[in-house]
């Protein structure tokens, strides 16, 4: 596993534990479809939520919305319209998509939690 993947995954573990913390209840990690990847399905707050985590050291220059841009946020929609199809029983009425950002330094960890991030394309359930 390269530094980068592990380093990905340690911060999608923190992104985890803080949203179950906040009562959200995990129910997909690292969902792939043929076209995406979404870090995190989660369900909570009467949503069903797509969550992409950012990691970031704390001197980056971009916040964690500049860092999803217009490609990355169309393949999400697409993978969030995926998971939605495989469900033709209406389930989840409300959806969103929110981004996870994970930042430290020697001092702090930082978890920010942006609900609603963007609108996701395409899904008529939002």
């Amino acid at each position: 596993m390269s530094q980068k993947s592990s380093a990905g995954r340690i911060g999608e573990d923190i992104a985890a534990l803080f949203l179950t913390l906040k009562g959200y209840q995990i129910l997909r990690r690292n969902l792939r479809t043929r076209t995406s990847e979404i870090d995190i399905v989660a369900r909570g707050a009467g949503c069903l939520v797509f969550v992409e985590v950012k990691l970031r050291g704390r001197g980056g220059l971009s916040g964690p919305l500049e860092c999803v841009d217009v490609r990355k946020r169309a393949r999400i929609s697409r993978g969030a319209l995926s998971f939605l199809q495989s469900y033709p029983e209406d389930l989840y009425r409300m959806v969103r998509i929110d981004v996870v950002s994970v930042s430290w330094s020697r001092e702090e960890l930082v978890v920010q939690h942006i609900e609603n991030a963007f609108p996701a394309e395409g899904l008529s359930v939002w």
